[in-house]
C-alpha cells in the first residue's frame, strides 16, 4: 500500500475526513461537504467518475484549478476500496494526499518562488524579473483572490523574503479529521500571472 493510502487510512481510522470540499466516509463513500445527508444526488460506483465531477462548476465552466473553492455539487461516489477512495482523491485534488502523508512525516520540502521561477525557460524566462512587490500582488490575485485556491502556502517568495502579511505559510498537521490541502511549489498558473504581469509593467 502506498503512503498516501496508508495516510488516508489512518485518518478514516478516525472517522469520516474532509479534504478540499469533500467528505470521505468510512464506507468508502465521497460527496460535496455541503450535500453531506441529502438523498437526492446523483450517484456513481467508480473511481474515474470523479475526472468529470471535477472538470467543471455548478454553472458547467471548466476548472482549469481542481484545488479552486468552486468544486461543483449534486454528486456521490460510492466505492469499493481505500484505493479506489485514494484514486478518486487524486483526480479530485491532484497529488494532495501525498503532499499531506509527507508534510505529516516531516519529508516534504517546499520549493520558494524564486527558486521555481529561476527554471523558467523560452517565453516564460521574463518572469523571472518579477519584483517582490509584484510577487505578492500575484499571488494575491491567483491563490487568495476569486476563485482562488484551498492549499496551503509552503513556501517563500525567497530564502530571505516570507510571504506578504495576509499571506501566511502554513505549517503544522492541521485538526483531527482534516487532510490539508497542501502548496509546497508554485503552479503554472501562477507563473502565467507573473508573466503577464512582468510584460505588462514593461510595456
Amino acid at each position: 500500500m502506498s503512503r498516501a493510502a496508508e495516510y488516508l487510512r489512518a485518518k478514516l481510522g478516525q472517522g469520516s475526513c474532509r479534504i478540499g470540499q469533500v467528505v470521505v466516509s468510512k464506507d468508502f463513500s465521497l460527496c460535496h461537504e455541503e450535500d453531506a445527508g441529502r438523498a437526492d444526488l446523483a450517484l456513481s460506483a467508480g473511481p474515474h467518475d470523479a475526472i468529470a465531477i471535477a472538470r467543471n462548476d455548478d454553472e458547467g465552466k471548466y476548472r482549469p484549478l481542481k484545488t479552486a473553492p468552486n468544486l461543483r455539487h449534486g454528486w456521490r461516489l460510492e466505492l469499493q476500496s481505500l484505493r479506489e477512495v485514494a484514486l478518486a482523491l487524486d483526480f479530485l485534488y491532484p497529488a494532495a494526499l501525498g503532499t499531506a502523508a509527507e508534510q505529516e512525516r516531516g519529508a516534504l520540502e517546499a520549493v520558494n518562488l524564486r527558486g521555481t521561477l529561476d527554471r523558467q525557460t523560452g517565453m516564460y524566462a521574463v518572469v523571472k524579473r518579477i519584483t517582490d512587490a509584484q510577487a505578492d500582488e500575484v499571488i494575491r490575485t491567483v491563490c487568495r483572490g476569486q476563485p482562488g485556491c484551498l492549499r496551503r502556502i509552503l513556501w517563500p517568495i525567497s530564502k530571505e523574503r516570507p510571504l506578504a502579511s495576509g499571506l501566511p505559510e502554513g505549517r503544522g498537521k492541521g485538526p483531527p479529521g482534516k487532510i490539508p490541502l497542501l502548496c509546497a511549489e508554485a503552479c503554472n498558473l501562477l507563473v502565467a500571472a507573473g508573466r503577464s504581469m512582468v510584460k505588462k509593467a514593461a510595456a
